[in-house]
This record gives C-alpha cells, sequence and structure tokens, in this order.
C-alpha cells in the first residue's frame, strides 16, 4: 500500500503557516483521544537542534505546521502537556527533546511505538518504514529522510514524506496496543515508558560527557581536574555560541590537553594534533582553565569506579549474556531493553553474595523482576547452571540443579 500523492490544493490545506491557524488546529485536536506527532529537524550545525517542522495527525487527516512561517509554536503547549491527548510517536527522545526546548512544556502521555516494538519481538530500533510494513502492511516513503528542510518552499515529495511520519501511527498505535495487551506486557512498556516523560532525562548529563572524553585518551588521575574544568569549559562555550561541542573540541582534544595540561603558549603550541586556528582563538581561554584546575583543583570532579582486575567478572558476564540472550528469544524481546548492559556488569563484576543482595534489595525492579528476578538469583548462587547438550540453542542451555 502506497502513500498517496498530495495535490497543490491539498498541500495548501495541508500547511500550518499562521499563529491563528495552529491555534484552530490545536483545539481540534485537542478533543482527539491520541494525536500523531514527529518534527523535522537539523542537529549538525547548531548546539540545539534547528526544527524545521511539526507533523500532527488525527485520524480523520495530517497537517505539517511550519516554524519557519509561524514562528509562535506556543498552542502547541496546552496539546502536549494534556495527559487527556496520548501524543504517539516513534522514536521519540530526540521530537521530544526539541519540543522541550522551543515550547518550555513538559510532555505528558506518550505512546512511543518503536519502546512498543521492542517488548513484541520487532527488534529495539526498528525503523518506521519497517514497523509499518512488517504490523500494517503499509509501503510508506522513506527516499526523503535526508533532505534540506531548512529550504522553503518544500517540494510535494518532502510534504508527502513529513505526512506518512504521522498519517499512519494510529493504526499502528492501535494493533501495538492490542499485541501488548494479549501478550500481557502492557503494564512493562507503560513502566518503561514513564521514563520518556521525566524531565531528568533531557537534562545535560556533564559527568556523563567527562566519563565519555575520558575513555578518549590515557590520564593520570592528576590530569582528571583538568579535564573536568575543560568539560564544563566546552559546554559553556557551545551553548553561548550555538554550536556544536565537536565544533569547539573534541573528546580526544580535552583527553590529549588534560593529559599535557599546558601553561604556557609555547607547550599549547606543542601538542600533537592541534586544529588550525584552535590556539589563536581559544589558546589564551584554554590556558587560563588549565592553569586555574592545576592550582585550584574543582572540588566537584566526578568520581569514576576503579574495578580491580577479576578474572571471574568476566566469565560470569558471559554466562549472563548467553542466559539474557536465550531468555530474549524466549520472550521474543530485545535483549538490550530486557536487561541493561549497565546492570549486566554491574552484577557480574560484584561478588555472590552483593549480587544477590542487590537483586533482593530492589536493584532490578518492575517487570523486570518479575520476568528474571528468580531466574537471575538462581544462576548467581549455583541453582542454575549451563550446560552443554543439543538443540537450536546453539548446543547450551541452562537447567536447575536444585
Amino acid at each position: 500500500m502506497q502513500a498517496h500523492r498530495i495535490g497543490a490544493a491539498e498541500a495548501a490545506d495541508t500547511l500550518v503557516e499562521s499563529r491563528e491557524a495552529l491555534t484552530d488546529l490545536c483545539n481540534r485536536l485537542s478533543r482527539s483521544p491520541a494525536v500523531a506527532l514527529d518534527t523535522e529537524f537539523h542537529s549538525e550545525r547548531r548546539f540545539w537542534p534547528e526544527l524545521f517542522l511539526v507533523q500532527l495527525a488525527d485520524t480523520t487527516g495530517a497537517w505539517l505546521v511550519d516554524p519557519l512561517a509561524v514562528r509562535d509554536l506556543s498552542p502547541l503547549r496546552a496539546l502536549i502537556s494534556d495527559p487527556a491527548v496520548v501524543k504517539v510517536m516513534h522514536s521519540s527522545r530526540n521530537d521530544i527533546a526539541i519540543l522541550r526546548k522551543y515550547l518550555s512544556c513538559e510532555f505528558t502521555g506518550v505512546f512511543d511505538t518503536q519502546l512498543a516494538a521492542a517488548f513484541l519481538g520487532y527488534g529495539e530500533q526498528c525503523s518506521l518504514y519497517n514497523l509499518l510494513q512488517d504490523v500494517c502492511g503499509i509501503r510508506a516513503r522513506k527516499a526523503f529522510c535526508l533532505s534540506d528542510w531548512s529550504r522553503r518552499p518544500l517540494a510535494p515529495e518532502q510534504i508527502e514524506y513529513a505526512l506518512d511520519d504521522v498519517r499512519h501511527l494510529h493504526g499502528l498505535h492501535s494493533k501495538l496496543s492490542e499485541q501488548l495487551a494479549r501478550k500481557g506486557r502492557s503494564s512493562w512498556y507503560e513502566l518503561e515508558a514513564a521514563s520518556l516523560t521525566e524531565p531528568g532525562a533531557y537534562e545535560v548529563n556533564l559527568p556523563e560527557m567527562y566519563r565519555r572524553a575520558r575513555s578518549a585518551g590515557k590520564l593520570k588521575k592528576s590530569g582528571l581536574p583538568v579535564l573536568w574544568a575543560l568539560v564544563k569549559w566546552r559546554e559553556e562555550r557551545a551553548m553561548e555560541m550555538d554550536r556544536p561541542r565537536a565544533h569547539i573540541a573534541t573528546d580526544s582534544m580535552l583527553a590529549r590537553l588534560a593529559t599535557m595540561s599546558p601553561t604556557t603558549a609555547d607547550s599549547l603550541d606543542r601538542l600533537r594534533g592541534l586544529p588550525s586556528g584552535f590556539q589563536a582563538r581559544w589558546g589564551a581561554e584554554v590556558l587560563a582553565v588549565v592553569r586555574d584546575a592545576l592550582d585550584s583543583p574543582p572540588s566537584d570532579v566526578p568520581e569514576i569506579p576503579v574495578r580491580r582486575p577479576d578474572g571471574g567478572a568476566s566469565a560470569r558476564a558471559d554466562i549472563l549474556r548467553i542466559y539474557l540472550k536465550q531468555k530474549a528469544h524466549q520472550l521474543k524481546i530485545a535483549p538490550s531493553l530486557l536487561l541493561p548492559r549497565d546492570f549486566l556488569e554491574k552484577l557480574a563484576a560484584l561478588p555472590r553474595t552483593a549480587a544477590v543482595d542487590c537483586l533482593r534489595q530492589g536493584c532490578l525492579a518492575g517487570w523486570r523482576m518479575e520476568v528474571l528476578g528468580d531466574e537471575l538469583e538462581a544462576l548467581l548462587t549455583g541453582r542454575m547452571a549451563l550446560v552443554m547438550g543439543s538443540g537450536p540453542a546453539g548446543g547450551l542451555k541452562f537447567i536447575r540443579t536444585r
């Protein structure tokens, strides 16, 4: 089933290019139990992504809101924050992040079709194109995902592509909801989807950026305060200039700067791989940041847990991964959704008693504890073992020993 071609008259009715028209549309959509929502944006040249299109649909039609023409998108606030209206979206986090920034409001009532699909065996990162084809038998357009959305007027083909992103979401929402209910996984999905609307999920995580920059180079402990100061400096400059962080300095560049900790222009100039013009533009600031960090090391440097070498931890992690892969296959659910990698590694790194205590104290909560808790505890305490055998699992299976 192909999406129909849109004519000039229909395109005129579809495009929303004034605040008054947007207000009318939002009033109309507010009476719907669910609204499909998507955005088109560019994130290559700015610190904050640039929004160029907002797509909306109810069960009777679909519309494209042009932020370049409307400018004031505030009528969308009430719709987005209304818990009585389900916002049906696909891979929603980036769309939520950009609309939160533009509208200064919080989302409620989001149904993410990609997340729902991960609970139903369609894969964790299933594209909307593939999901529509697999679930609804619809072949949507996908040729314009990399087109330039900043150019006006929009080409008819771009309009058709953008409308396809929302016009089929209601049917997909209905079918996925039915499948979740039939498999008894609606509550699983709802618990996981709650994080989509948590404000903290969209805040800048500087400690995580610091850890990522640290992993980009080999730093001694003495260089960590300098790296932390440089990460904070880069964030301030990137936000101030509205440019991507890498436009100021890459993670590897920050790691090299922290390793050498230059305090003079000459020592900075000797740093290998320094981008052309970097010293002229940022040299004085970088040197000042380094000197300050060396003279008065910041007291808020994020801690990075030091894991002592443990050969057993690697083996335990391998066994847990095999168990997780087989369990995910059995349940038809994405392995990384079933048990996040960082939690798996945490369990593997802990001694047996501490790992069991971690489970019993609620570190694995909600639907995951319901599905995995008993078997994970049995595996960690030796009451379940991995044995060689025959069959479709590659000759490996888990059995209860007692």
